[in-house]
């Protein structure tokens, strides 16, 4: 178990990641938070210290002498936002394998990465292959360990409403309850639960080897 952990975000102004942003930032066993965005952050702490660029590229001038030793990943889109199959991969895919590698190069051992059910490089859907490449391309980076977070539907309070998924969250809430066993990982899951998820077991699991998975069913029985 960590008990002082320095850790990196990537995407913490997103469902998951303001999240997990929140939570590190509260958590005694964390002593500093780098955040990676796009956007300045609205949140002040005496441990964050803040990589604002339209890449999301690292600045190695502010990482102070505890380099990162965990990493998180929790970006992603949809291509009504993106606009087309080649702008979502180019951020589901390319830009996720580009900050896992700038992580790995600044020394992070630990990487945690939100993808999703069904994820494979062999999918006929164009967003789970998409999600497929990108597990495959980070798993042959070399961290110590690697972790991809399998949630299926999220649901939870964001910046944007989707109405898709608020006619697939009224369709679940009345067949909820009978969603057991494996099913559960159809179940919509808060994107708070994901963040608490991954940031706990990032900091049990120091001396983690290897490729890990976790889908909503595991998630949801962590936190029962």
């Amino acid at each position: 178990m960590f008990d002082s952990a320095s850790i990196i975000i990537a995407g913490s102004t997103g469902l998951i990641g303001h999240h997990l942003l929140n939570f590190a930032l509260k958590n005694e066993s964390v002593n500093r938070v780098y955040s990676l965005s796009r956007r300045s952050l609205d949140e002040t702490s005496s441990k964050l210290v803040q990589m604002v660029s339209d890449d999301l590229s690292i600045d190695k001038n502010q990482l102070e002498e505890q380099t990162p030793d965990i990493g998180f990943i929790t970006l992603g889109t949809t291509i009504k936002k993106a606009g087309s199959k080649a702008a979502l991969k180019a951020i589901d895919t390319d830009l996720v394998v580009s900050v896992a590698q700038s992580m790995r190069e600044v020394g992070v051992r630990h990487i945690y990465v939100v993808s999703c059910i069904g994820a494979s490089s062999s999918a006929f859907s164009h967003y789970l292959k998409c999600k497929g490449e990108m597990e495959d391309s980070i798993t042959l980076l070399g961290f110590s360990s690697t972790t991809f977070m399998q949630p299926g539907p999220l649901s939870g309070d964001r910046s944007e409403i989707r109405k898709d998924e608020v006619l697939l969250q009224g369709v679940m809430s009345i067949i909820n309850p009978l969603m057991k066993g494996c099913l559960l990982n159809y179940k919509p899951i808060e994107g708070e639960v994901v963040a608490e998820c991954m940031l706990d077991l990032a900091l049990q699991n120091d001396n983690a080897v290897g490729v890990h998975r976790y889908r909503s069913k595991a998630m949801f029985e962590m936190k029962s």
